[in-house]
């Protein structure tokens, strides 16, 4: 009788864990090598998670990939978890995206985690010497028409931890029309001199939470847009960097 309870307590267990594995695509699985392009490797492992009536899971594992610009949308089925733990280079020259501002764009999500201890990195050090500061959504010369890091666009009820956001040619990210989304454990890094390289922007969105956060930039660590509420920053590292700035008052006529 112990015998055959061990037995089935050990089915249960194995039932289970594969059940949990199944939900985990590794980028591998689409064709997502190291040192190569994985927009769509990343596009399809997405189009599988976001069908899935149950949580899944996306690993990019450790190595160096290459990307020209993504758009991860939903509405999804489930929860989705991105886990980066490679670095994921932009491209140099930021002519190769056109008509994006953002390089790695999340839309219309519910229940994202964005994990891992991975680096996306904007290769910005290409247009630092060129530009000069300008509003970014200006489109008033500087390097406004470079492209930022992240946008979470309309994502609610979300999470970004552990990773880093490294050398954006503008904006590290851009959080719009969100709720409920929080960023703890996040690092965001760019020389000093980098213009306009601003740490996280927001705007129109309500209950972000920024936590336990290293922020070192050009500008502003973290800016507040018009239509904010409930914004909880604590625990941020600033510097270098302009401190936390609400608005841009005074800078133009209206």
């Amino acid at each position: 009788m112990k015998f055959s309870t061990v037995i089935i307590v050990s089915f249960l267990f194995l039932a289970d864990f594969c059940a949990a594995q199944s939900g985990v695509l590794d980028i591998a699985k689409f064709g997502g090598k190291p040192n190569s392009d994985i927009g769509m490797a990343l596009t399809a492992a997405w189009k599988e998670a976001c069908a899935s009536t149950t949580a899944a899971k996306i690993v990019i594992p450790a190595g160096t990939y290459q990307l020209n610009g993504i758009e991860l949308k939903g509405p999804c089925k489930a929860p989705i978890e991105l886990q980066v733990d490679g670095t994921i280079q932009a491209p140099a020259d930021p002519s190769v995206i056109k008509g994006t501002e953002q390089w790695f764009k999340f839309l219309y999500m519910d229940h994202l985690t964005l994990s891992g201890k991975g680096v996306f990195d904007g290769q910005g050090a290409s247009v630092y010497k060129k530009a000069q500061p300008a509003a970014a959504w200006s489109g008033k010369g500087g390097n406004s028409k470079n492209f930022m890091n992240f946008g979470f666009n309309f994502v609610n009820n979300s999470l970004v931890h552990g990773v880093t956001s490294k050398d954006s040619k503008n904006f590290h990210v851009m959080v719009f029309g969100c709720n409920n989304i929080t960023f703890d454990s996040f690092t965001i890094t760019a020389p000093g001199d980098s213009p306009n390289t601003d740490g996280i922007h927001m705007g129109k969105s309500t209950g972000v939470k920024i936590l336990n956060t290293n922020i070192g930039t050009g500008d502003d660590c973290v800016s507040i847009g018009d239509g904010s509420k409930q914004i909880t920053v604590e625990g941020v590292k600033c510097g270098p960097g302009h401190g936390l700035s609400i608005g841009s008052l005074g800078k133009f006529t209206t």
